[in-house]
């Protein structure tokens, strides 16, 4: 049997987008998202990525959590980590993108890698609308039309916890090969990211859960996945507990056994 040519796999994707998107309608509360971030040195190129994914169902109040993964140059190349990266969306022809500024930036890169490798872009990046169903920008969904703000700001505003090393300092970090301190940053923004994802996603009635179950979820999940982070264990996750302990919930909270 010969192996599906490149038209056959744009085919493929095609009409497993068509299928989960068609699904999803008929569940309108039944969704994956993926949120993403990556790091860059001084010459723009990437220098680390991580993701989560992140599966709504009707039946649950707590999503499904997988990750958050996290690459960085120490390990592969900016083709390899890219090439990862498209790999997980495709594996989700109909999960939601979910960035923080990805429009303003991570997106024209990613598009850049593509066409300097060879590499076909994912459904997700193929539509160039920057409101594209296939996406969400949160940076522009939470300003709308006032000044964009940084991550770490609007996360300060919120109480959510966020980078571990000043945002400036990312190119020194990545020039001087200090690679944990970098994948400690790529992750800790995917975490506050998600959490901003999911209140923004229930405020817009799209998702039903409680926010301080599914973050503590988050937390374990991450620290599953990233033992030997110090964000998760000694930042993040004692946050996440401490909203779940001190929680008011008005509907019912299903824990994972």
């Amino acid at each position: 049997m010969t192996n599906p040519t490149e038209i056959e796999q744009r085919l493929t994707r095609e009409a497993n987008l068509f299928a989960a998107l068609g699904r999803a309608g008929n569940q309108i509360k039944a969704r994956t998202y993926i949120v993403a971030d990556f790091e860059y040195g001084y010459d723009h190129r990437i220098a680390a990525v991580s993701w989560c994914v992140m599966r709504v169902t009707g039946g649950s109040e707590i999503p499904e959590i997988q990750g958050p993964l996290v690459i960085c140059s120490a390990d592969q190349s900016e083709r390899e980590m890219v090439s990862a990266f498209f790999d997980a969306l495709d594996q989700e022809p109909g999960a939601v993108l979910v960035t923080w500024g990805g429009e303003y930036k991570d997106l024209a890169v990613l598009r850049r890698c593509a066409a300097e490798y060879d590499l076909f872009l994912p459904q997700q990046l193929c539509d160039l609308d920057p409101y594209s169903i296939r996406r969400i920008d949160l940076c522009g969904a939470v300003s709308v039309r006032t000044e964009s703000v940084h991550l770490p700001e609007y996360a300060a505003a919120c109480s959510i916890p966020a980078k571990p090393s000043p945002s400036k300092t990312i190119g020194e970090l990545v020039e001087n090969g200090k690679w944990p301190d970098v994948e400690e940053q790529v992750l800790a923004d995917v975490m506050t990211t998600t959490i901003i994802m999911l209140r923004h996603l229930k405020s817009h009635g799209l998702i039903r859960c409680a926010i301080p179950a599914c973050s503590l979820a988050l937390a374990n999940a991450a620290t599953t996945a990233n033992p030997c982070s110090n964000f998760l264990r000694r930042t993040f996750k004692p946050w996440a507990q401490l909203k779940d302990s001190t929680a008011n919930y008005t509907c019912p909270i299903y824990r994972a056994a």
